[in-house]
């Protein structure tokens, strides 16, 4: 080795470096790495004003020269080992310069590297929240760490680990592969979707794959569950699928039992029986989308000339014929047109939820508060709720209102209007 070799050895250990501070080893129950004033095991060298670095992070400097301290840019050290010889920092390999590695590499390595950043299945862009992601070349905080993500850049993801908890990536920027952990214990959400608003929960594995099309992933989590969860953080996992245009996962999800959700896409879809539901789920998606279109528009012409309600019919007649039965979401004029007719009611709790379906358990879609009014158009089975339509942004809506409750009391009054303007409230 030359002397020119020996000095560029001597300069790359003397820059800072990045370690992992990993408990992956040490499986220690407290909340991180203390620092310390010396590089010394001693009482006195801890810092206890100082919260310990949490474990998972990443911290830079550079090790003393006997490589058990590393000493951080701020002037405190780390223990590399712990005295029991556990390590506990673990280096982060700088990334060598592309001309470099490739220089390194023979043509079969490079092919190999060029296919390992291609995952299957449709990928989704995701924005880092957290200060720092470790970037690892497998799904556990054992494994690698490859590099590191920070807070606002752009990544895309794809398939899941068998825990549901790590995901594939691929980093553009940097032209590299690797796994992300999407959600921390203690540090909370790591990594979420981008362009939509932060959730702090975890997504729900199941909604995530269908609103991003990876139907593979979705029947893999519909297989392993035995109890099947539709609910996401941010809504009904096939209501997020509809909204994306993913009508196959719709569809798969409808099979799976999803209930929610009242679109006329997914009441057409509701009304087709097992083995028609099995024989469209072999269609594209483009087949599909085609399918459902021309099905809305058969229904609305049916139903263009279907006979009023108070028109009478003749025994006999129109037997044979298909009965047409409206979509559950009808058009605003339509459900604009229902709200008249129906009986007027007034909120006498403190504040009532709006509900998809007739069940304490249904999904929210809004909220009235003490004194507001509203028409309530029919009752379920049980006569304890009420079906009525409301505004929203996007136009008129439809849900149920709990009438009564077993604790509560009344949570709804009907009343009706003197024909002055003036509401009238039965004694």
């Amino acid at each position: 080795m030359g002397f020119s070799d020996w000095a560029k050895e001597q300069l790359h250990a003397a820059l800072p470096k990045c370690y992992l501070v990993a408990n992956s080893d040490l499986c220690s129950s407290s909340s991180g790495l203390r620092y310390r004033r010396s590089p010394s095991f001693s009482d006195a060298a801890k810092v206890t004003r100082l919260k310990p670095v949490p474990w998972d992070s990443l911290v830079c400097g550079t090790l003393e020269a006997d490589g058990a301290f590393l000493k951080l840019e701020d002037g405190y050290y780390l223990p590399v080992f712990t005295q029991s010889g556990i390590r506990v920092l673990h280096e982060i390999e700088r990334e060598e310069p592309a001309a470099k590695a490739r220089a390194k590499k023979t043509k079969a390595e490079a092919t190999e590297e060029e296919r390992s950043l291609v995952f299957s299945g449709p990928g989704a862009f995701y924005e880092v929240m957290s200060e720092r992601v470790a970037f690892r070349n497998g799904p556990s905080l054992g494994a690698k760490a490859l590099g590191q993500l920070r807070k606002g850049e752009e990544v895309e993801l794809f398939g899941w680990d068998e825990s549901g908890l790590w995901r594939e990536c691929v980093d553009h920027r940097l032209a590299r592969s690797g796994f992300v952990l999407l959600d921390h214990p203690e540090l909370g959400p790591l990594l979420r979707p981008k362009g939509e608003p932060l959730c702090i929960r975890p997504l729900n594995v199941l909604a995530v794959a269908a609103q991003e099309g990876r139907y593979e992933d979705l029947e893999r989590f519909l297989a392993k569950e035995q109890e099947v969860d539709f609910q996401d953080p941010r809504g009904p996992a096939v209501v997020l699928a509809l909204a994306k245009g993913q009508l196959r996962c719709c569809l798969r999800l409808l099979r799976a039992g999803a209930q929610e959700g009242s679109s006329p896409e997914l009441a057409m879809l509701r009304r087709c029986g097992p083995e028609e539901l099995e024989e469209l789920q072999q269609k594209s998606e483009e087949e599909l989308k085609r399918w459902i279109q021309g099905a809305l528009k058969q229904t609305a012409a049916s139903a263009q000339f279907a006979p009023s309600p108070g028109s009478e019919e003749k025994p006999g007649e129109g037997e044979g014929e298909v009965q047409v039965t409206s979509p559950e979401r009808e058009p605003a004029e339509a459900v604009k047109a229902q709200a008249e007719k129906g009986e007027l009611y007034e909120v006498v709790f403190d504040s009532v939820w709006i509900r998809r379906e007739p069940d304490a358990k249904a999904a929210r879609v809004s909220k009235r508060i003490r004194g507001q009014r509203l028409q309530i158009l029919e009752f379920d089975e049980t006569g304890f709720w009420g079906r009525t339509v409301f505004k929203t942004s996007e136009g008129m809506d439809e849900g149920w209102m709990l009438l009564a409750h077993g604790e509560f009391g009344e949570l709804l009054r009907p009343v009706h209007d003197d024909g002055q303007g003036f509401v009238v409230r039965p004694q």
